[in-house]
């Protein structure tokens, strides 16, 4: 079961060069870091980065289920130089506050970035949401739309039932895989479903990194996050926003053939890009590349 979360030249440096840019890159890094700072949702601690020009744009990222800011860690220093940027942990992951007695939902997560965007004095800003962060931002977009200037969909997960299946089965299937993150083979579904990401294109290193992080997820967080994820009212249909939009994609044969086309009854105004040497992580697998992208379409959305 497939679920559908639907740089250099080699030999172009000598190994001196390769270290200097190595070390130009982690001192770009040290420099634009600031202490973390919290906004506070009621009693809960959110956690994140500002970063960047305290005047000038702002672009907020926002990650997947069972990650946290770190997966954002090519793109803080590559875009802090001409924006400001903000990169959060979502309520119940990273170095926020995850509470046993609460239900993490999308609403939750959208309402832990309204804290954020309160927090940090920014009144509006182009929203990068990878994998489950694709539906955080959409449900931000749809409670506060004066607050998103475009919109960046990375490789983001959504559900909808396949033409050839019964929706209402369909959905109790994906509950019941929900439920087995809360149950005894958890840790076994966890290392398959991190496989799963990687849809054997996944550079080893990266592929380690992954592992690391997903596998320490709180298993509460991890079980309710899901649990709320897949259910069929997360993905009613929402908009159209009339907001610039990107979306990029690592190709995977499971996709539908009107996939873009699905997206664009969203955002109608959408850029689509699809890779074909990628995983799930593509913004880690190809930082050149993605921040390339990036750039040129928060430039040409911010200039409009």
């Amino acid at each position: 079961m497939r679920l559908v979360f639907c740089g250099c030249r080699r030999g172009s440096l000598s190994p001196v060069r390769a270290l200097l840019a190595l070390f130009l890159v982690l001192s770009l890094f040290s420099a634009a870091q600031a202490a973390p700072r919290k906004a506070y949702l009621d009693d809960l601690a959110v956690v994140y980065d500002d970063l960047g020009q305290p005047e000038g744009e702002a672009i907020l990222f926002v990650h997947g289920w069972a990650c946290d800011a770190s997966v954002w860690r090519f793109q803080l220093p590559a875009f802090s130089e001409a924006f400001r940027v903000l990169a959060v942990d979502l309520p119940g992951f990273g170095r926020s506050d995850r509470p046993k007695d609460r239900e993490y939902t999308v609403d939750l997560f959208a309402a832990g970035l309204e804290a954020v965007l309160e927090a940090s004095g920014v009144g509006k800003a182009v929203i990068v949401g990878h994998s489950m962060g694709y539906a955080v931002g959409l449900e931000l977009l749809a409670r506060r739309p004066q607050a998103v200037a475009a919109f960046v969909n990375v490789d983001g997960a959504y559900f909808r039932p396949p033409r050839d299946e019964d929706p209402q089965a369909w959905w109790a299937s994906l509950a019941q895989f929900a439920e087995g993150f809360g149950g005894p083979g958890r840790d076994d579904l966890l290392q398959w479903f991190i496989g799963e990401t990687f849809y054997g294109k996944t550079d080893p290193a990266v592929q380690q990194e992954v592992r690391a992080l997903m596998g320490s997820v709180d298993r509460h967080v991890a079980y309710s996050s899901m649990a709320h994820f897949v259910r069929p009212e997360t993905w009613r249909l929402r908009g159209p926003f009339g907001v610039p939009a990107l979306a990029v994609y690592s190709y995977h044969d499971s996709y539908e053939e009107d996939h873009a086309d699905y997206l664009r009854r969203t955002f109608p105004d959408l850029v689509y890009e699809e890779w074909d040497d990628t995983g799930h992580f593509l913004m880690m697998e190809r930082p050149g590349r993605f921040n390339a992208l990036l750039r040129r379409f928060v430039d040409s959305a911010l200039s409009r």
